[in-house]
């Protein structure tokens, strides 16, 4: 419940040990930002003329840096404890190395990207203290991932920096979240995406002839996994006497069972098996990031005429720079589409496709907790020969 006193007031969240303040800034929104004083009736009267200072500092239009001086004051004269200026670079290298125990790989992937471009954007402002970040610095940012990357990419990298300083208010670096009054760039529908005809397929199998490719498209659309996932395929994940192939997804992190269709089956038989376990069905692959291969594919679909064809000097510096990328139709992750296109045409239950591509549904995981065996074989049964 809140506290009334003065222009502000206090509000308790069940879930913290600190008094939250409440009040309007200058332009009549409502905000709330945690004063860091111990939610006690013994330090109610100190909580709350900080959170009237706040309000005060907005209506006369302070700066971030000056709002965080004024109110890192209040704290220190209240409590005795120092709100500590930390630099930007330093922060980010910090958190990194906090979260690297506490969320998956993939997850840290995407911070670590994140925070390496930020800092690169900054230059010499990343030595700068982290609360002398406002909200134009990051919008100044969103209008440079705007020109230099996909609306979809830009989005992701701001919701990054969202958590990030999120979680230096958390800490008590700054007193304001710069990325909250700054919205995200408008995105195509995913839409645009579909899957490959039968008959595309057919002049991709022939372009691939005697590479490594006509093993990764047949692996693609016979087990709907990611480019990422196949080129990181092991001999050991795959089960021959039990027609089954493992996957840990890197995008989630779900262990999938796919079972071994007929198409794929007469293809492992032409492949050379590795004895070691670790050895790497797609070695050429398996030596190659990902982004490469999304390129060399995108080549080749060049080649086949489903996709313009990317002049060699403007590929390079889209890779150098990360120069803005049309949204293509056509990709490897087409397969995946293709896959889960043709289960459904035969009438496969939504559930098993799901269960078969590793996608992650609340809604039909509440419906479907098991998928047996047989029903998902006779679904990847249902994909054509090619």
């Amino acid at each position: 419940m809140a506290q009334n006193g003065g222009m502000a007031s206090l509000w308790k969240h069940p879930e913290s040990k600190y008094w939250v303040a409440c009040y309007t800034d200058g332009q009549g929104k409502q905000r709330k930002k945690s004063t860091k004083i111990a939610a006690t009736e013994k330090n109610r009267a100190a909580a709350l003329r900080i959170a009237d200072e706040m309000e005060k500092a907005h209506r006369r239009r302070l700066t971030t840096s000056q709002i965080f001086n004024l109110c890192g004051n209040l704290v220190k004269e209240i409590t005795g404890e120092e709100m500590e200026a930390v630099a930007v670079g330093s922060f980010l290298d910090a958190y990194l190395k906090r979260r690297k125990s506490e969320v998956s790989t993939a997850t840290l992937a995407a911070y670590t990207t994140a925070a390496t471009k930020f800092k690169a954007w900054l230059g010499e402002k990343v030595e700068m203290e982290i609360f002398r970040i406002e909200k134009k610095h990051i919008q100044a940012y969103r209008d440079h991932l705007a020109a230099v990357s996909h609306p979809a990419t830009a989005n992701h990298a701001m919701k990054c920096l969202r958590i990030f300083f999120k979680e230096a208010m958390r800490e008590r670096l700054t007193f304001e979240n710069p990325c909250d009054d700054v919205a995200l760039l408008l995105t195509e529908k995913a839409s645009a995406r579909r899957g490959f005809t039968l008959k595309e397929l057919g002049k991709i199998m022939v372009e691939a002839e005697g590479s490594e490719w006509v093993s990764l498209v047949r692996f693609g659309l016979y087990t709907g996994q990611r480019l990422g996932d196949l080129a990181a395929l092991q001999w050991g994940q795959v089960n021959l006497l039990a027609d089954e192939i493992q996957f840990t997804t890197r995008k989630t992190g779900r262990r999938v069972l796919v079972p071994i269709c007929g198409p794929l089956k007469d293809h492992l038989a032409s492949l050379d098996v590795d004895d070691d376990p670790a050895a790497f069905v797609h070695p050429r692959a398996a030596g190659l990031g990902v982004s490469h291969l999304s390129r060399e594919f995108g080549e080749m679909l060049a080649r086949c005429g489903l996709r313009a064809e990317v002049p060699k000097h403007h590929a390079k510096k889209e890779g150098r720079d990360g120069a803005r990328r049309e949204l293509n139709a056509l990709s490897f992750h087409s397969l995946r589409h293709s896959a889960v296109s043709m289960m459904k045409n035969a009438g496969i239950s939504p559930a098993i496709v799901q269960d078969l591509v590793g996608h992650e549904s609340a809604e039909m995981s509440a419906h479907y907790t098991h998928i047996e065996s047989e029903a998902k074989r006779k679904a990847v049964d249902s994909l054509p020969v090619i």
